[in-house]
């Protein structure tokens, strides 16, 4: 339930909740600007801080604040002409914040941290406090007050005026909010846009012994406002809960619901998918592991265990992470028709093989970013291309010195546009079974070569490849299967799969998939991160279990193949006997919490599907658990067990 949030003129903001306490007061930022001299390049972070300017006007209503601003000091003194508005507004319960920028002065206005919030916590303790962020699938962080004091760089930024840590969304962080409790309440911050931009939640505190403690949480976003111009970005809100974090998950899902998302009935090819075997046929540097025509029997070998698709990679001649976006089939593996007649022979046995691209990388070594590549990429604030590297290496040490070089494309090309579908429909026509673009859903950066389509806003990336996303899924037909890397929420529903990647798709503490799981039950996603029988292997592939992972067989980094490792295999095979007796409640059920408290060393979730339900559950303590289920008998876990209970 809402707890109402009002204005108030002394406090812009005033929380009916005593222990939440906003930056809304003398001496301290609710917003921050930082601008740039984008000639020179002289500065490129010229802060300016709220708490040292003058307003034009404030006005104040029984439901709204209006703050502007007609001239803004920056931190050297200097007075720069920007006009700048500020709307706080009180509706339903909750407070909507926006802002315009209209800008007369010769510098860009880059970024606006805003709102910012400041919380003293309880007797100034933050002991009691918890923040759950939609990092990946989720994460739990008890006292983030202290948490965040980690995050001092000791050399790479201005920690002395305060701690700052950045989650970017999306990319690191799956959906656009933060939930904050204080054991009473749950404080979320959120964005709530029509538009898919690229921006940052911020959490932080202060610099080392200063007087007053406090926790930050802020949104920073990416105007980049030029001379001359006028910009309005919406959308920012806060709510105050009287619950827990899963009504701050509901809250985003309603929104979701009422404003952009359609959940897409699952393809009945795809309610039967518990994973794939995920390897590589012929790697960076040089060598082969596998060919076209050893593929039937790697899928005859994970058909065993319950796993009856190939996710392949390195297919190509150049092999992986080498030659983007170049993919032609490579007569040393056996050529093009070894490799149709492989995919034909795999789908006949009830298999299926979906090809790897990349929707994200182009290597600078090929001729098509030589002749003309080089003019799709994005451009950082520089007007430099980005670069990544991923050097992989046998046994030797030279490679891991630096190798390959990439660059990224930019969907605000129609030129890079074309070149991904022109790949898409190549892969088709070599029989894979749909399409699979890696880094399509993640690695998201900003773009200033002001030639593209996006023009002068930078931050249009993700609504950009959501774009490029519709016109990919017109090319495919009725049961070919659409795949990306990294849950996002706004791409992940229009995806028959998700390759997993960051927080909670493995075991580890602080991990809690719960939030994402909960406020997205439709999505199918991966586990990630195993690629041996290490110590605890079962411990990986029981919690992915529980939380209704599909499994990413990737032995020995995609090298091998699942009956390399029989131990791991077995247990793949008896998780996925398990599931199949309940595959309707994990792929097509509701998800949430188990009705009963969640001791440490404990995972367990609850699937609900036609009003009946089940729980799933993974025993890592040392002590027997005990459950009465619906039939009155008592049902008993062992420690390392998973189990299903009907409760």
């Amino acid at each position: 339930m809402k707890i109402p949030l009002t204005i108030e003129a002394k406090e812009a903001l005033h929380f009916s909740a005593p222990d939440f306490h906003p930056a809304f007061i003398d001496g301290d930022d609710f917003w921050r600007m930082f601008l740039d001299y984008c000639e020179d390049g002289k500065k490129r972070e010229l802060c300016v801080y709220s708490h040292r300017q003058k307003a034009k006007s404030i006005l104040y209503t029984a439901s709204e604040a209006i703050y502007e601003y007609d001239c803004l000091i920056a931190e050297d003194g200097t007075e720069y002409k920007i006009d700048l508005t500020l709307n706080i507004k009180g509706a339903d319960g909750e407070i909507e914040f926006s802002f315009l920028i209209q800008n007369h002065s010769s510098l860009r206005v880059n970024e606006l941290q805003y709102p910012l919030f400041q919380f003293s916590g309880k007797n100034n303790s933050f002991s009691e406090d918890t923040l759950y962020i939609p990092e990946g699938l989720g994460r739990r962080i008890p006292n983030p007050h202290a948490y965040a004091s980690r995050f001092h760089t000791e050399y790479m930024a201005s920690d002395h005026k305060g701690v700052l840590k950045m989650y970017s969304y999306p990319g690191e962080l799956s959906m656009p909010w933060m939930a904050l409790e204080n054991g009473k309440e749950a404080f979320y911050l959120g964005i709530h846009q029509e538009v898919f931009k690229k921006q940052s939640f911020l959490i932080g505190c202060e610099a080392r012994k200063a007087e007053k403690p406090y926790f930050l949480m802020g949104i920073a976003s990416y105007p980049a406002v030029c001379t001359g111009e006028t910009v309005r970005y919406e959308g920012f809100t806060c709510t105050l809960f009287d619950g827990g974090w899963r009504s701050c998950a509901r809250h985003y899902r309603l929104w979701a619901d009422k404003n952009w998302l359609t959940v897409s009935p699952k393809k009945e090819s795809v309610k039967r998918l518990n994973g794939w075997q995920r390897i590589i046929l012929k790697h960076q540097f040089g060598k082969i592991y596998h060919t076209y025509h050893e593929l039937p029997n790697i899928f005859r070998e994970g058909k065993k265990y319950g796993i009856d698709m190939l996710l392949v990679f390195g297919w190509w001649k150049e092999g992986m992470d080498s030659g983007y976006p170049n993919y032609e089939p490579d007569d040393t593996l056996g050529g093009a028709q070894a490799l149709k007649a492989a995919i034909d022979e795999i789908n006949q046995d009830g298999g299926r093989v979906v090809l790897y691209a990349n929707g994200h990388l182009i290597d600078k070594a090929t001729e098509y970013y030589k002749s003309c590549g080089y003019q799709y990429t994005m451009k950082d604030i520089e007007l430099n291309d980005y670069h990544e590297h991923y050097m992989f290496s046998g046994e030797g040490t030279l490679l891991k010195m630096g190798y390959k070089t990439f660059v990224t494309g930019c969907y605000g090309t129609k030129e890079w546009k074309e070149k991904i579908l022109e790949i898409e429909r190549r892969h088709l026509a070599l029989g894979s079974n749909g399409t699979f673009f890696d880094q399509l859903g993640c690695a998201f950066s900003l773009c200033f070569d002001s030639a593209h389509t996006h023009g002068k806003r930078i931050d249009l990336d993700p609504q950009l490849r959501l774009d490029a996303i519709t016109d990919m899924k017109s090319l495919l037909s009725g049961d070919e299967w659409f795949g990306t890397e990294w849950v996002i929420d706004r791409i992940s529903p229009l995806m028959d799969f998700t390759h997993g990647c960051g927080c909670g798709y493995f075991y580890e503490k602080g991990a809690y998939p719960y939030i994402f799981r909960y406020a997205f039950p439709e999505i199918l996603t991966s586990n990630r991160f195993l690629h041996d029988d290490k110590e605890g292997f079962k411990k990986h592939l029981n919690y992915a279990f529980v939380f209704g992972l599909l499994f990413d067989v990737a032995i020995f980094r995609c090298r091998g193949i699942i009956t390399d490792l029989p131990e791991y295999a077995n247990h793949v095979k008896a998780l996925n006997d398990l599931r199949n007796q309940y595959r309707d409640y994990f792929i097509l059920g509701t998800f949430d919490l188990p009705d009963f408290d969640i001791q440490s060393d404990v995972w367990a979730a609850k699937y609900t599907y036609e009003g009946k339900s089940i729980t799933a559950v993974f025993n890592d303590s040392n002590d027997d658990l005990s459950f009465i289920e619906r039939n009155r008998c008592e049902k008993t876990i062992r420690p390392g067990e998973v189990c299903v209970l009907k409760l």
